[in-house]
């Protein structure tokens, strides 16, 4: 298949959809990826990319194109500038560049929902069905950014995000959860839905990953520290241990809410079990794996935002760590059917506190969550199984327009 993505998050930022770009042209594919500049690592836009440089790039066999933005910088006045940046340029780019043949079009729904309004240009203008693969749900993520529902801005963000998914031609979710969500709020048919949870690479399987004993517990929080989140719920629960000199919580990842983060433990004393290593490649970070015994998940609950499945949660378990966490939805349903670990609601710092010296306390009770999480991920979760769904809905949406087109 020849297939445009839009995404206005892509490489050098450390993002899924860079693995899912280069899976698709080792399968065979034609990929042609719009996009924006990166900013997410620092906050601003690294010199090699000002001034116009590196417009045009080839990433691993895809043909890149690139449009300016105006960097994220840090709050929500200058996030929300990003957003509407990269749909100005973005449909600019649609509209005026004569683009190569492509079959379809895939946008990376990760947040924001408005990086689909330069991809609904190109439908527009190329006549060809546009793929949707839902990670994030609008208008649910901007209240973690301080929106209440009943305030002007929140309702015309919500029409805004009805508007981009009803134009979809095929919305993919990453979490069950989400089917309800769209259809209540957003008006999506259950029709034009489909479930398709992100993937690992099964490449960890093969690693062994097994933590030489040393006497010493180490947890592993690897991924984007934002208010979904809920560092503050896990900063809270580490603090219940902070007199501990046999325990150390790692924490790989950054985002919104790193410096705050940081500054939290350091106010609750917990800094001295934790160490922060800020955002690393996704290779380098596997070594950390090494010297987990436990892997953590948490996020937030106060709102639809939690109900997601991220996507650490395969990784952690093609790793076969034991997954402790606090967190609802689907998250939550999958460490208790799988039986990868043990889990506590969103929220209750308490609860997950307790969890951990559960752990350092009871370790056998833990023996068998390791190779429970890896038979739960190869029955659901690895790359064959993803890319085989996709292809077989991308190939399905191509001959149905093919169909509809020898019709007229």
């Amino acid at each position: 298949m020849k297939i445009l993505i839009v995404t206005q998050c892509f490489y050098p930022d450390v993002y899924a959809i860079n693995d899912i770009v280069t899976s698709l042209v080792k399968r065979g594919n034609e990929i042609t990826v719009l996009t924006g500049l990166p900013d997410y690592t620092t906050s601003t836009i690294p010199e090699e990319y000002r001034h116009g440089k590196n417009r045009h790039q080839n990433f691993n066999g895809a043909d890149v194109w690139r449009v300016p933005v105006i960097a994220r910088h840090h709050g929500a006045v200058f996030r929300s500038l990003n957003y509407i940046s990269f749909v100005i340029t973005g449909c600019l780019k649609a509209r005026l560049k004569k683009w190569q043949e492509f079959d379809i079009i895939y946008v990376w729904g990760a947040s924001p929902v408005t990086m689909a309004f330069p991809a609904l240009t190109l439908k527009k203008k190329y006549r060809k069905k546009l793929f949707f693969y839902c990670l994030d749900l609008w208008p649910e993520s901007v209240k973690a950014m301080g929106f209440k529902e009943n305030t002007l801005p929140y309702r015309m963000i919500h029409a805004i995000s009805k508007k981009a998914y009803s134009q979809c031609d095929h919305i993919a979710v990453s979490s069950k959860p989400f089917f309800e969500y769209l259809e209540k709020t957003n008006s999506i048919s259950r029709n034009q839905m489909s479930y398709l949870p992100q993937f690992a690479s099964a490449d960890m399987l093969d690693r062994d990953f097994t933590k030489k004993p040393d006497n010493h517990f180490d947890f592993l929080y690897i991924g984007n520290i934002g208010k979904a989140q809920d560092m503050n719920c896990l900063i809270s629960a580490i603090a219940r241990l902070k007199t501990r000199t046999d325990t150390t919580f790692h924490i790989i990842g950054s985002g919104s809410e790193f410096e705050s983060t940081k500054l939290l433990a350091k106010n609750l004393g917990a800094d001295k079990i934790i160490k922060f290593y800020g955002t690393k490649p996704f290779r380098e970070a596997m070594q950390y794996y090494n010297i987990a015994d436990v892997c953590i998940l948490t996020l937030d609950g106060s709102n639809h935002i939690g109900d997601t499945l991220p996507g650490k949660i395969q990784t952690y378990m093609a790793a076969g760590k034991p997954i402790i966490g606090a967190l609802n939805g689907a998250g939550y349903e999958v460490i208790q059917e799988s039986r990868c670990g043990k889990a506590v609601h969103a929220g209750d710092a308490e609860g997950l506190a307790d969890l951990f010296l559960d752990y350092i306390n009871h370790q056998n009770e833990y023996l068998s969550c390791g190779e429970n999480a890896k038979k739960y991920f190869l029955a659901n979760f690895t790359e064959e199984q993803h890319f085989k769904t996709l292809e077989t809905i991308l190939n399905d949406m191509i001959s149905n327009k093919r169909k509809e087109e020898q019709t007229v």
